[in-house]
């Protein structure tokens, strides 16, 4: 059997790696993005419109150089290592919904 499920656009933000212990689940590694848009953003904010905009800013500048890369394949290794789960964080494109609701 097979099951369709019809989603809105989706963008696959960062990976989260748990391992077990005794009193459950905890979270190993985060690994975010490169780019990661603004509405992603806003939601990580009470009030956006007061807030200084900053989230994600320094795990962005991990990508940019080599150092930087290097700890990120390190995070990636480890978590395939030690991780038993590893979950997704995904946000939905609401514009691009827009977009496809006004037939655009």
């Amino acid at each position: 059997p097979c099951t369709i499920i019809e989603t809105p656009p989706m963008v696959v933000v960062g990976v989260v790696g748990y391992v077990e212990t005794p009193r459950g689940l905890r979270a190993l590694k985060t690994v975010y993005a490169e780019h990661i848009s603004d509405e992603c953003k806003r939601r990580f904010y009470k009030n956006w419109y007061r807030a200084k905009k900053k989230a994600m800013s320094t795990t962005s500048k991990r990508w940019k150089d080599e150092a930087g890369r290097a700890t990120v394949e390190a995070d990636f290794n480890q978590m395939k290592k030690y991780c038993k789960i590893i979950r997704v964080i995904c946000h939905t494109q609401v514009t691009d919904e827009l977009m496809c609701w006004w037939g655009g």
